[in-house]
């Protein structure tokens, strides 16, 4: 008599699925890993928003410059420290001072930055004003950092050319 099925019915045959033993082993490594990284990453977040922020700020000041130039009149970055924001302005109340006054009209803003953030301008009156040139009215920083410290950036503006930069 000759068989045509391999294995008898009722007969164990080898599966090409995983042990309940393989796939614990395996939940057990991924949650050792993720043990291990979680320290990483919590302490990443603060320089992500810090680094975030300053980003937005060296957008407003390229975008200050940008419409400056093609406007052909004077916008400017104002970080306001004291109520923790950042805005867009158009310099209209007295272009002659270059700097923020409470009359300019808002282009964008205020933006509010995270309170576990610190925030601080070399420039005078905590404002850099672009001309229609592209130029800006004086050279200085913008500083962003965690509260903690230890993840500072800085946006760079050059008076000469008013280009910014993210440092």
């Amino acid at each position: 008599m000759m068989r045509i099925f391999k294995y008898r019915f009722g007969s164990r045959r080898p599966s090409g699925g995983f042990t309940m033993l393989e796939m614990m082993i395996i939940v057990v490594i991924i949650g050792i890993a993720a043990a291990l990284a979680a320290p990483t990453l919590f302490s990443a977040g603060p320089r992500i928003k810090a680094r975030a922020e300053a980003r937005n700020i060296l957008n407003m000041a390229r975008l200050a410059r940008s419409k400056a130039i093609s406007d052909g009149a004077q916008y400017g970055v104002y970080l306001d420290t004291g109520n923790r924001r950042y805005l867009l302005f158009k310099n209209t109340s007295n272009p002659s001072l270059m700097s923020y006054d409470n009359g300019d009209s808002l282009v964008s803003g205020p933006v509010s930055y995270s309170p576990d953030l610190t925030a601080n301008s070399s420039f005078n009156g905590d404002a850099v004003v672009f001309i229609s040139t592209g130029r800006a009215s004086q050279s200085g920083n913008f500083n962003i950092d965690i509260a903690s410290g230890g993840a500072l950036y800085t946006v760079s503006v050059l008076a000469s050319t008013g280009r910014s930069k993210l440092q």
